[in-house]
């Protein structure tokens, strides 16, 4: 029972992102924000982690292979525990299961 409450998320968000990718790979959005289970985190999602995004969504990627860590570049964790301070990273792996909310945020591209 608690295995389908924190797939639903999970899915709903590679759902979202998959939707939001042109067929390069490129972002339709200026960044990802996850509500965590430890912190807010920034960022934007790696290349390789998008092209697999593609590749499942062209067939490319094996059939029903879940997603358990989403890649994120240029990251900042604001941690919800006082006595750490905000991190600044080139690149963060976070579990699906950990992710509680999401959110995109600005748009790119020359039109937007």
């Amino acid at each position: 029972m608690n295995e389908s409450k924190t797939a639903a998320p999970a899915d709903a968000l590679i759902a979202l992102l998959r939707s939001s990718l042109s067929a390069s790979g490129e972002q339709a959005f200026g960044h990802l924000v996850l509500y965590t289970s430890f912190g807010v985190v920034r960022g934007r999602i790696g290349l390789t982690f998008a092209q697999g995004l593609i590749g499942k969504e062209n067939g490319g990627a094996e059939p029903g292979a879940p997603h358990e860590v989403i890649e994120i570049n240029d990251v900042t964790v604001e941690h919800y525990s006082n006595h750490l301070a905000n991190a600044s990273f080139d690149r963060l792996y976070v579990r699906l299961s950990d992710v509680l909310g999401f959110a995109l945020v600005g748009s790119q591209g020359p039109d937007r």
